[in-house]
């Protein structure tokens, strides 16, 4: 598979929130040196809604179909994806193999996304895909065309605290809509790690019914 040039550098570490997990865990000492690296800021930090999707048992799946199955089946899962994003103006970010940040200007278009993801993940035929979304809201800081910053962290939280099949959002995303015709379940607060203040998530519900 040929990976953007943004996304090659998270190539075969895993999930994006396992990446940023190492990188909290790390010593401040090397955060301090990777602080000093330069970098091209372009200045821009619009409001965005932000996306994190993540395949749920991808490791388990490559073992018990094979490499060769599994990679068909990761294309398909890829394909959809990207065909989902573009459908709702979304923008596909980096992909990390079996999970993708993607951002967006409306949060309406990024909730209706997630739906649509969903929805299209449980109605195809084959191998089940268990994919969990995790959504939050902000303005995060973009460089050379890649997204950072709280916002961004604190989606990728959210998305590991779901469970395949699963849409949960921040309490911004939910207030940002307000008068809209999405169903949400409050889930509670959570603290994220690396995060001070708990966060109310509430889980967007898809199915009919």
């Amino acid at each position: 598979m040929t990976l953007p040039d943004n996304a090659r550098g998270w190539a075969g570490i895993g999930p994006l929130h396992e990446v940023i997990n190492r990188f909290l865990d790390e010593d401040a000492k090397t955060r301090a040196l990777a602080a000093i690296r330069p970098r091209q800021p372009t200045g821009d930090s619009a409001f965005r809604t932000v996306l994190f999707t993540d395949l749920v048992g991808h490791t388990e799946m490559m073992q018990r179909l094979g490499d060769e199955t599994g990679r068909e089946v990761l294309r398909e899962h890829e394909t959809i994806t990207r065909n989902v994003l573009k459908q709702h103006d979304g923008t596909e970010v980096k992909t990390m193999g079996d999970g993708f940040l993607a951002s967006f200007g409306s949060v309406t278009k990024a909730v209706e996304c997630a739906i649509a993801l969903q929805r299209t993940f449980s109605e195809r035929e084959g191998e089940r895909l268990a994919v969990r979304i995790g959504m939050n809201a902000g303005e995060p800081l973009e460089e050379d065309g890649d997204l950072f910053g709280a916002t961004v962290i604190l989606a990728s939280r959210i998305a590991a605290k779901a469970e395949g099949g699963e849409i949960l959002v921040a309490d911004t995303v939910r207030g940002l809509c307000s008068g809209k015709d999405f169903l949400f379940a409050d889930r509670g607060e959570f603290v994220a790690k690396g995060f001070e203040e708990p966060v109310r998530l509430y889980e967007v519900r898809w199915r009919d019914g």
